[in-house]
């Protein structure tokens, strides 16, 4: 059996150098400057890929349609300190995990576009990737779990399922602008300064100079297809409107019961800070009923 093992192994060896140097042989050698020839046959790829645009969780997301902790609306409260502040950003950061997911198929469905496109693009979308690492590794350096606090996808999902990639790139570019405000990426990394966490103070400094090169690769990309500015943002504000808001809709359908999970993160927050939690702080209970993340009131979409 052993010996079997190592004929198999070695086989296998063999036809991946044959593949490769195949592979390279048409590429024009390492470096692409040699001679060409004819790509060999598909293998994996003979069938085409087709896009799912329904984002996937693990288990760790176990409550997705979740809408009851309205973040937006404590951050810009001005009764709470800039401490439990913190804790709504870092919980934004990782929300952002829904950038990628609907950036993903903006790339992907949106064909012809020079490749500065799909290179600044994709930069875009690692960016937001990593602010929801960023948000991750906040909670985790206050011995908070975020498991605790639900991570909707409730965004990505019905942009994914219910717009074209221009209206989700519209959406995108709209949020973008908004947050290029003094009241945007600037207020919240005077959040993270004014809290004494150095670490929350340095993911927001990165979060807001990430945010200034995105609005400019949407001026580039985005706002080009439109007769002007004001044009583009009236299209991404309609986009974003129409896709919110469905908290009645999907408490209706008992997909969620929109559990208020502040209480549970703030607490845990307070253990490692060694403070007895704030009565009126740990009573939060906002949700996004109406209301899309800019506080903006919206008609109800069922």
């Amino acid at each position: 059996m052993l010996d079997f093992g190592r004929r198999t192994m070695a086989a296998l060896h063999v036809a991946l150098d044959e593949s490769l140097d195949a592979y390279l042989v048409a590429a024009g050698g390492l470096d692409g400057t040699g001679p060409t020839a004819p790509p060999p046959p598909r293998q994996r790829s003979k069938t085409g890929y087709v896009y799912d645009p329904v984002p996937r969780r693990d288990e760790r997301f176990t409550d997705p349609w979740n809408q009851a902790v309205n973040a937006e609306a404590f951050l810009y409260d001005e009764r709470f300190e800039a401490k439990p502040k913190t804790l709504m950003m870092l919980f934004k950061r990782l929300r952002e995990i829904d950038v990628p997911e609907m950036m993903a198929g903006i790339i992907h469905e949106t064909k012809g576009k020079p490749w500065d496109y799909y290179r600044e693009m994709t930069r875009q979308l690692w960016d937001e990737a990593r602010h929801a690492m960023m948000g991750e590794v906040g909670f985790a350096s206050l011995g908070v779990d975020w498991t605790k606090a639900k991570i909707t996808f409730n965004w990505s999902r019905r942009l994914n399922t219910e717009c074209s990639p221009l209206e989700r790139h519209a959406v995108l570019f709209f949020i973008e602008q908004g947050l290029m405000t003094r009241t945007g990426k600037r207020f919240e990394w005077e959040v993270g300064t004014a809290s004494g966490n150095r670490l929350v103070q340095t993911i927001q400094d990165f979060d807001w100079a990430d945010e200034v090169l995105h609005a400019q690769i949407g001026r580039r990309w985005y706002i080009t297809q439109f007769k002007d500015l004001r044009e583009a943002l009236d299209f991404g504000d309609l986009c974003w409107s129409r896709i919110l808001s469905n908290w009645q809709t999907v408490l209706e359908q008992g997909l969620t019961n929109h559990e208020n999970w502040w209480p549970n993160i703030y607490r845990q927050a307070c253990d490692t800070w060694e403070i007895i939690p704030d009565p009126v702080v740990l009573d939060y209970n906002l949700s996004y009923d109406g209301q899309r993340a800019d506080l903006k009131s919206v008609r109800i979409s069922r």
